[in-house]
């Protein structure tokens, strides 16, 4: 069974156990979700749409929450797949000769050919990606330099990380030996979500899941500052668990508005590793840390050809330390970022991420780490992905990043996405991008915290009852009332230095 199916056929157990027994002359909720996952899984969008609204009306939203709330999520994705395929070839080509100066009619076959441009047939009509004028400057540095708007951005963007890394190399070369952690940064960081009274659903109490920082060798003291309304927060957030929430209560307002803010503080350090990869000692393959961070996963699957291609790129190669460069060089240079935000849910849902990049060669943050996380594990490198809010100077955005174990040093960052982001802006010497390589594997910013790892797409606790925004990544407030999403709020964070 390939891995895609594998994923679908768990998702559908998992519902189909968790409904009570119905009518056999009636088609069962379950037997419904089985037919809406399948035929938004083949692009039949519209009647897709129409099975997830006949499980909505059909529900008891107290029995079949679960279900209600799996249908809820169909409807999302539905609205975002039909979204991101909604452009004509007609409309795409008029696009591209906006985007890129000189663009000319022919390109666009050869782009077609080369497999950079996206496309899918919904509901029978094909329809190309809207995010294909953006995503089409990822495949080469030349076409980047042609798209005037973009290009100034990506330089700033490698700037950040030259810098970062002319930083470490200050501190090694005054260091008076090896420190991993060094120059910490004391941070605030501010989440808000403000709801107008009107735009909430029905209900007594507004539940609020924020994420929080979770502890990790470079983010240290972690202390609550505030939290609005006083008394909202109920539960203490455990930053040694694998996902950081602070979970807000606060009662329905009588007149005004509903804000929810929560700040925290905390030091943020410098990552440098310098490992000598002869010094490795083996790894304890019956302790629970390597079993579980070895083993394949529905994202992370080590399907028959992953593992030959890991076995091709790392060769002969023994040492997991050189093992792992081989593989990250090789994500780096075969696997192209894209915007896939948009259908990465689905992907998550009935799918599999490890699987989709390994076909495809293109993907965002999330499945890229993913990726290179089952690559790795497929060699014997226990591996693991890590997603948090980053926020270098003039920037702020949600990322995922790759960490991989080795015995005595423990965990390493590793950052696929931004290497070959960054790698890749025109402009740069050989030298610059070789140190925006090296700088990613094994070195990090203290721009960045961490609100999960381990893996992805984990359950809020307590249980959100209905949809989820993100279903993936855990960087943004989740808000419900009633047993409703609270769809209409206004979020935003920052993270600045004290």
């Amino acid at each position: 069974m390939k891995a895609s199916s594998a994923v679908l056929c768990a998702c559908l157990l998992l519902v189909s156990s968790a409904l009570p027994a119905r009518d056999a002359a009636d088609p069962s909720l379950a037997e419904v979700y089985q037919e809406a996952i399948r035929l938004e899984d083949s692009r039949e969008l519209t009647r897709a749409k129409g099975r997830y609204e006949e499980i909505l009306a059909r529900c008891d939203p107290q029995r079949d929450w679960l279900l209600r709330r799996n249908a809820q999520q169909g409807l999302l994705r539905v609205d975002d797949l039909r979204a991101e395929f909604a452009m004509s070839e007609t409309q795409l080509r008029e696009k591209l000769a906006q985007t890129y100066r000189d663009y000319r009619a022919e390109e666009f076959a050869d782009w077609q050919r080369r497999g950079w441009i996206l496309s899918k047939e919904v509901d029978g009509v094909r329809g190309y990606s809207i995010l294909n004028p953006t995503n089409l400057g990822f495949f080469d540095s030349g076409l980047m330099a042609r798209n005037a708007n973009a290009v100034e951005g990506y330089r700033q963007f490698a700037r950040i990380f030259l810098d970062e890394s002319a930083a470490l190399d200050r501190l090694r070369s005054s260091a008076s030996g090896p420190q991993t952690y060094v120059a910490p940064v004391r941070h605030v960081y501010s989440v808000r979500a403000v709801v107008r009274r009107s735009d909430l659903p029905p209900g007594p109490v507004v539940r609020a899941w924020f994420p929080y920082p979770l502890l990790t060798p470079a983010v240290q003291s972690i202390r609550l500052v505030s939290v609005e309304p006083p008394g909202a927060l109920k539960s203490s957030p455990d930053i040694a668990s694998e996902i950081g929430i602070a979970y807000l209560e606060a009662p329905r307002p009588e007149k005004d508005d509903l804000t929810l803010e929560l700040k925290v503080a905390f030091d943020a350090y410098h990552t440098d590793f310098q490992i000598d990869p002869d010094t490795i000692e083996s790894y304890d393959r019956r302790s629970e840390l390597y079993q579980r961070f070895t083993r394949s996963e529905q994202q992370i699957a080590l399907t028959e050809p992953l593992c030959e291609l890991a076995r091709t790129v790392v060769g002969g190669e023994e040492n997991p330390y050189r093992k792992a460069r081989k593989l990250y060089d090789w994500v780096c240079d075969n696997v192209k970022y894209n915007f896939v935000w948009r259908w990465r849910d689905a992907t998550f849902t009935y799918g599999c991420a490890s699987e989709e990049v390994r076909s495809r060669r293109i993907g965002d943050c999330v499945i890229q780490s993913v990726f290179y996380a089952a690559l790795c594990r497929s060699a014997g490198i226990p591996a693991r992905v890590v997603n948090g809010p980053i926020f270098p100077p003039g920037m702020k955005n949600d990322h995922v990043w790759a960490e991989i174990y080795f015995p005595r040093y423990g965990w390493m960052p590793v950052d696929v996405t931004y290497s070959e982001v960054a790698g890749m802006v025109p402009g740069l010497s050989e030298s610059e991008r070789r140190t925006i390589r090296d700088f990613f594997f094994g070195r990090m910013d203290r721009w960045r915290l961490c609100t999960q790892r381990s893996e992805l797409a984990q359950e809020l606790v307590p249980v959100k009852k209905s949809r989820r925004r993100h279903v993936t990544m855990f960087v943004r407030p989740e808000l419900e009332c009633g047993g409703q999403d609270v769809e209409s709020r206004t979020l935003s964070w920052e993270c600045t230095p004290q």
